[in-house]
């Protein structure tokens, strides 16, 4: 996603990172790479050749999210608390082992001890408050700032305790401040390495200093990211020395690389690829569906879908379960709106699914107007799996009910870009906690891309979401959730989903590694094995 991250926690800083590619371009001859957990002569590890659709452009949490940065990221950094992601999405203990709510307001959190960061320092209660202090997240200047406004709005502040003891303070009571801890943005980074990076943001994005299992060995625009093991990670030692994630646009070309022994594993393969590879007898696939519906975004203040009735009925003509079954396979579904079971008491289980209903969808067009505009829909050139073929189905149904559809093909980092022609887009909304506030709401409110690109605003959107942020009954919440949801599905359409997205890798057999119901790679130890290395 340049990552104006499709997957839908995009904000407004990321505009910084096309100017800052330019500068960040030769950051691998300029910046020391970090030294190597261990001697390259003594190291028989194997290295992991992995072939990516795209690399985030940006290592740094708070100023990237997207499928890719997800992907990545996970490797580079820990959070504060974490989610159980095999299992219920529950929240567990991470760099925090416990914690206790001293009020409705002040949680403290006991740290764990021994976690060394990329650095070689110790974490300590200082470097948890600096992560989430107004230097990086809290004032409106500092870089993580529009990451505050998605993630941790209640954050009032953090006080050191003791040297591995902390207290959150929040605002106000907050229902999910455990789960905005797990979040992917809830990293804790090295103090010490942000103050000698002396605030030169294009150097630090690229190669922060965190906890994970792997640091930032070096960066190259449009070609790969590398990553060397971090030996002392708490998590232990990964079975990898090395990590490379290359960029390989074409799935045909990642497949080919795959077979041939070029990589290992081959990301974001299309369910009709995926024959290619077992029938190798080297190689097997593995992934499937994952939190994230693929949506697509309408621009209300284009006029030809100024009117809200023309938007519906763009909804109503789309065929998502032939979608699911011809294009997809049947591997993945339709779900009851853009929500996920996830979500757990806040899932709305009796939500109605989507109709495909064409007629009313002519009847609409008739009532609204419509006299054959052109309505633009923007696709990414496969940036997410079956992009194309979808959306080309999704503009054959268009047409088929008398829109004027074309398909246009833009670079991840345009899919906003204002123009005359802008109508609708391939987008994404990911379920990374489990709650609608974080995962929904803060996507479509006003502090997200589509205000701030002047796509879609609703005021009661956001009255809606002000409301459900501070309820404390998950009955209360999953009410409001369900007016918010059909405002902007029907009522004043903002989005649509097509279908829940899934994942799926080609992977060499002898690698031992099943990827999460997730985007974010877990290539730790505990998680990734070679046969070769048995014995």
């Amino acid at each position: 996603m340049s990552d104006y991250l499709p997957s839908g926690f995009n904000s407004p800083v990321t505009r910084r990172i096309t100017l800052l590619m330019g500068a960040a371009a030769g950051l691998s001859a300029f910046v020391p790479a970090l030294s190597a957990s261990a001697d390259e002569s003594t190291d028989k590890r194997p290295e992991l050749r992995i072939a990516v659709q795209m690399n985030p452009v940006s290592q740094e949490p708070v100023d990237a999210a997207s499928n890719v940065a997800f992907r990545n990221n996970f490797s580079i950094h820990e959070t504060v608390l974490a989610l159980d992601m095999r299992g219920d999405f529950s929240v567990k203990p991470n760099l925090a082992k416990s914690w206790t709510w001293i009020s409705p307001t002040v949680l403290e959190m006991k740290l764990r001890p021994g976690v060394i960061f990329h650095d070689g320092r110790e974490m300590t209660a200082d470097d948890v408050a600096f992560s989430f202090g107004p230097e990086r997240l809290l004032n409106k200047d500092a870089p993580g700032y529009p990451t505050y406004r998605t993630n941790f709005t209640s954050l009032d502040h953090v006080e050191v305790v003791d040297s591995l003891t902390v207290r959150f303070v929040t605002k106000f009571q907050d229902p999910i401040f455990l789960q905005r801890l797990a979040s992917y943005a809830a990293v804790v980074i090295s103090k010490d390495a942000w103050q000698k990076n002396g605030g030169n943001w294009t150097t630090w994005r690229q190669k922060p200093v965190g906890a994970g299992p792997y640091k930032v060995e070096s960066y190259t625009v449009n070609e790969s990211v590398v990553l060397a093991a971090h030996d002392q990670a708490y998590r232990g030692k990964p079975a990898a020395k090395r990590v490379t994630l290359r960029i390989v646009p074409e799935v045909s070309s990642r497949i080919a690389g795959l077979l041939a022994g070029d990589y290992d594993i081959a990301t974001d393969l299309p369910p009709d690829q995926l024959s290619v590879v077992t029938a190798s007898t080297d190689h097997e696939i593995v992934g499937g569906p994952v939190p994230n519906n693929r949506i697509l975004f309408f621009d209300k203040n284009n006029p030809a879908l100024k009117d809200p009735r023309v938007r519906q009925a763009l909804i109503l003509a789309i065929d998502r379960q032939a979608i699911v079954d011809t294009i997809w396979n049947g591997r993945t579904r339709v779900p009851n709106g853009l929500q996920f079971e996830l979500y757990g008491p806040v899932y709305l289980k009796d939500y109605p699914a989507y109709k495909y209903d064409p007629d009313q969808a002519m009847q609409l067009l008739k009532d609204a107007g419509y006299n054959g505009e052109e309505i633009e829909i923007r696709s990414q050139n496969n940036y997410y799996t079956a992009e194309n073929p979808v959306t080309q189905a999704v503009v054959a149904m268009w047409q088929a009910v008398g829109v004027n559809a074309k398909m246009k093909f833009v670079e991840s980092g345009k899919l906003f870009e204002a123009s005359p022609t802008r109508a609708t887009g391939n987008w994404s909304s990911t379920g990374q906690v489990p709650d609608p506030y974080i995962s929904f709401f803060t996507q479509f409110s006003s502090a997200g891309n589509l205000s701030s690109f002047k796509i879609w605003q609703n005021a009661d959107f956001d009255a809606l979401g002000a409301k459900m942020e501070q309820a404390v009954d998950p009955a209360d919440r999953a009410k409001i959730f369900r007016d918010m949801l059909h405002l902007i599905e029907w009522e004043d359409p903002g989005v649509t989903v097509l279908h829940q997205n899934a994942v799926f890798f080609g992977i060499r057999k002898g690698i031992k590694w099943q990827p999460l119901p997730a985007f974010q790679m877990d290539l730790g130890a505990g998680s990734l094995a070679f046969e070769e290395q048995k014995s």
